[in-house]
């Protein structure tokens, strides 16, 4: 008589099954748990060198239309102002530098109908935040230069962002850079000024330079 040969799976080879599929699918978690960080890191970078960029194109369109003379006109006279400031933050080293930066500057795109001057005052210096875990980048706005106001004062001010780490400032004066412009008085040494260099630090450590060249504007529109 012939015996039946026993079917199924023994404990062994269940355990032995079970144990595969486990490390399948630590691998398979571990792969899209990579991929994930990947593109999120991608992601970060990203925000990151745009947030740079945007910061550094304005910067530098305000830069390259700046504009400093103390008689400019009766209206204007002693109303403009090229003044960029060292700033070190104060306890911590690893932050670094925060500089502030005021000047006026022929950006100010007007209707047609507008009564405003293409000239206004705009200025970048950083707050700290209200819990004191870091600064935030401010943007200070000054549309009307007749007002009775002398310069660094009045305006609109609004928060830009939070992410810069650090901003450093120098200046090309004459022949040789500079961390300041225009300490002692609004348009100081602005006719040798030459050059401005931005260097930006944004969160996570990913820093970026660029130069802008300070050309001389003669006139402005009335």
């Amino acid at each position: 008589m012939k015996r039946n040969r026993r079917s199924g799976f023994t404990l062994i080879e269940v355990l032995l099954a079970l144990v595969i599929l486990a490390i399948i699918s630590s691998v398979v978690y571990s792969s899209f748990s990579t991929a994930g960080q990947s593109v999120e890191h991608a992601e970060a970078q990203r925000d990151s060198t745009d947030l740079a960029r945007t910061l550094i194109a304005k910067m530098s369109s305000d830069l390259s239309n700046a504009f400093c003379s103390p008689g400019t006109s009766a209206a204007l006279q002693s109303k403009t102002v090229f003044y960029g400031k060292k700033v070190d933050t104060p306890g911590d080293d690893s932050i670094g530098r925060i500089d502030s930066l005021f000047l006026t500057t022929l950006t100010n795109w007007r209707s047609p109908n507008s009564k405003e001057m293409d000239l206004w005052e705009v200025g970048y210096f950083f707050k700290e935040k209200p819990e004191g875990e870091g600064y935030v980048l401010m943007r200070r706005e000054k549309r009307d230069l007749t007002k009775d106001e002398p310069p660094l004062e009045g305006g609109t001010e609004y928060a830009i962002t939070d992410k810069v780490e650090e901003l450093r400032l120098r200046y090309f004066v004459g022949s040789q850079w500079k961390d300041e412009s225009g300490s002692s008085s609004p348009c100081r040494n602005f006719g040798q000024l030459k050059a401005v260099e931005i260097s930006l630090t944004i969160a996570g450590g990913r820093q970026y330079i660029t130069q802008v060249e300070i050309p001389k504007i003669q006139q402005i529109s009335p």
